[in-house]
Parts: structure tokens; sequence; C-alpha cells
């Protein structure tokens, strides 16, 4: 299970360059990349991302943090991930 900031974006980013881009050897993305503004996040692609958060990451997210501002970008999934990570006090 991933622990770091650094270490979730190498993660998503090789899964999302290697399963869901048409061209996986493009240019690549970033993680500021708009991941729904440029159509990479489709609902099908949405879908294959929380299962591989899900079963490769360990993370559940719930249905009310699946969001356009969450998914917006690699930062931004990052930010919900290590947010669902940190325990409530």
């Amino acid at each position: 299970m991933a622990s770091d900031r650094d270490e979730l974006i190498a993660q998503l980013t090789e899964f999302i360059q290697e399963r869901l881009l048409a061209e996986p050897d493009s240019h690549g993305i970033a993680p500021d990349t708009p991941l729904l503004e440029w159509g990479i996040l489709t609902s099908i692609n949405t879908a294959q991302l929380l299962t591989f958060i899900r079963d490769e990451l360990g993370t559940n997210i719930p249905p009310t943090e699946l969001t356009g501002t969450n998914f917006q970008s690699l930062d931004s999934i990052t930010d919900l991930l290590l947010s669902l990570r940190t325990p409530a006090h």
C-alpha cells in the first residue's frame, strides 16, 4: 500500500498511462493534467480507476467523494486518497 504522496502519484500515473490513455507512449500526464477536461477520465475509465484504487491501493472511495473536483487531476485524486487514509479523531 502506498504511503506517501510521490509514491501514490507514481502509481496513479503508471495506471492511467498504461491502461487509460489511447497512446500510452504519448506525452504522458503530469500531476496537474486536467483529466476530466482532456477526456481521459470517462465514466468507464473512472470505474476502472476506482477498481484499481480499491484493489491495488487499498482505499475505498465513498460515493459522496466521487466529484469532479476530487477527480480533476492526479494531484486532486492523491489529496483525496491521503485524506481518506488519515484516521478521523
